[in-house]
């Protein structure tokens, strides 16, 4: 790594992407805290002194309107102050435990396959994949409030046409 600037080799190891974060976050973090106070020393400043012309009202407007785009400054360093700690999150999920995952499933996978080719099948309550075992699960336990909000219900009162809405006003 140059001193002066990163390359995608030192970010693409898990400690490479939380020092860059880790900086980056503390960079932004430092220029959001002084556009903030810039935008209240600005306002405050205009107030004070209002532009030739202006009304207390119109000073305060004009006060707000000029340090509407240092506020605006902030909020985008905020930004990307949370998007540098997604940055961490993201390379874990996606370059870290992705492959974990992916590794575990094909050992799964082929330990099932390998049981399959001896003849024998699996252990009791043993379940090859991730979709039927939610399914076993879920025959497992009692009947929920809320299991049947998927089927029609049987209404109370009779449906009333539009029309006969009105019979009734005449």
């Amino acid at each position: 790594m140059s001193a002066d600037r990163w390359t995608s080799d030192t970010l693409l190891t898990e400690q490479g992407v939380k020092t860059y974060s880790a900086q980056v976050r503390e960079l932004f973090r430092r220029y959001a805290d002084d556009f903030e106070t810039l935008a209240r020393e600005v306002r405050a400043d205009l107030v004070a002194d209002p532009i030739e012309g202006d009304t207390k009202l119109t000073a305060r407007w004009h006060a707000w309107q000029v340090s509407g785009a240092l506020r605006d400054m902030a909020k985008h360093a905020r930004a990307v102050v949370a998007a540098g700690k997604a940055l961490e999150g993201d390379y874990r999920r996606v370059c870290v435990e992705l492959p974990e995952k992916r590794a575990a499933k094909a050992a799964a996978k082929a330990a099932a396959k390998e049981l399959q080719k001896t003849g024998r099948t699996l252990p009791a309550g043993a379940v090859p994949n991730d979709v039927a075992a939610a399914a076993a699960r879920r025959a497992m336990l009692p009947a929920q409030p809320g299991d049947h909000d998927d089927e029609p219900s049987v209404s109370a009162r009779p449906v009333t046409p539009w029309g006969d809405l009105f019979k009734e006003a005449r």
